[in-house]
């Protein structure tokens, strides 16, 4: 489950006891009160033992960066899962996900058309009634009835939305619109439940700061998604103290992409210059710094029409452009940013819909992060 992050129970302090007639009434009252006391400070220690055990884990990233998938995976894999009722609530979500997609293919081909006077981008015009149908539907709307659906379904196989769908990372289009175009018309049947793979791939952004709390192998962890887009950034600050170890979440395969924020800025350059904050930020200097190279599946792909030296940051690149070497370059830009010598950097390929990477790669995030609990706590060296 999810919650907001609540402060340790406070005790009111104990008020002294009206006085009473009679050495035996007072000697009583003193009795009981150092009773209640001893119990209340006995609360308030097993309080903050409490609280220093939880290993506080905080995940960053940029806008779209795919923190968010993390984080229900977490819940996925060692929380309690998501129950029929909370998977059915996502249904407005993938839908609106869904219909604004293909929304934006049909208004992007119609201007690469009309515009750009590119013919190949052109829808074909048997489906004017479902291009008719997709753009007068309401996403916020939250329902997609069998028409809908279907209309949908027959767009994705027209050849104009698939030249459109070719050139994506020129605007903004979810990553998952395929997967959902794929099952279009399944979407839409009576009693549609989202599975845990469709709620995986659900996009909708995080504000403010929630929380999930879990067990792994009896040791506690609490897990913080913030906000990635510029206008959430300034709530972080409200996460740092005491934080054990920084997830930072950087979505590779768009690097020949620009920002939602601005539709200007590439966003590798935005991930690596908000990393470089983060990582040598104060509040983290004596934090384990994780990072995500995230959507490794969308630039294994990707790679092979795209070099990486389109995005600025990456200029510089003059390597082979086989995956290992381009993710190898990648890392070390990022890791360059660390202007502490004494800090290292643990980088892992991510695949954030795979919960079976996810599930491996958070079993070294544990391990990592307990341990450097144990050096900062003298417990063990180093080594």
């Amino acid at each position: 489950k999810i919650w907001l992050s609540s402060a340790p129970r406070l005790h009111k302090p104990i008020q002294p006891s009206e006085a009473r007639s009679g050495t035996m009434g007072l000697c009583a009252s003193v009795t009981e009160e150092d009773i209640h006391n001893k119990k209340i400070h006995k609360q308030l220690r097993a309080d903050k033992k409490s609280h220093q055990d939880v290993q506080k884990l905080l995940l960053l990233g940029a806008g779209e960066s795919g923190k968010s998938t993390v984080f229900k995976q977490m819940i996925s894999i060692y929380g309690q899962g998501f129950s029929e009722a909370e998977r059915k609530s996502y249904r407005s979500i993938i839908f609106g996900n869904v219909v604004q997609s293909m929304q934006m293919l049909i208004s992007q081909a119609k201007y690469r058309v009309e515009q750009l006077k590119k013919n190949s981008f052109a829808i074909s015009d048997d489906l004017n009634v479902e291009v008719t149908t997709v753009m007068v539907a309401k996403p916020q709307r939250g329902d997609m009835d069998a028409k809908l659906a279907k209309c949908i379904a027959s767009l994705w196989k027209d050849a104009g939305i698939q030249a459109t769908y070719k050139v994506r990372s020129q605007f903004q289009l979810n990553d998952s619109a395929s997967y959902y175009f794929e099952q279009a018309e399944s979407l839409g049947a009576t009693g549609y439940i989202p599975s845990e793979a469709d709620v995986m791939r659900s996009r909708a952004r995080t504000t403010g700061v929630i929380e999930q709390e879990f067990s792994v192998q009896n040791h506690r962890f609490r897990m913080f998604d913030v906000g990635g887009q510029r206008s959430e950034r300034k709530k972080w600050i409200h996460c740092f103290e005491g934080v054990n170890g920084v997830l930072f979440v950087a979505a590779i395969s768009t690097y020949d992409q620009v920002l939602f924020e601005d539709g200007e800025t590439n966003r590798m350059v935005e991930a690596v210059h908000l990393f470089k904050d983060v990582c040598n930020s104060k509040w983290f200097e004596k934090t384990s710094m994780i990072l995500f190279l995230n959507k490794e599946d969308l630039f294994r792909q990707k790679i092979e029409e795209t070099p990486i030296n389109v995005s600025p940051v990456f200029h510089y690149y003059d390597g082979d452009g086989s995956y290992d070497d381009t993710t190898a370059y990648i890392g070390r830009v990022f890791e360059d940013q660390n202007g502490n010598p004494h800090k290292r950097i643990y980088t892992h390929l991510t695949h954030a819909t795979d919960q079976s990477n996810v599930l491996r790669v958070f079993e070294s995030v544990k391990d990592k992060v307990l341990h450097d609990g144990l050096v900062a706590a003298g417990i063990v060296t180093t080594a």
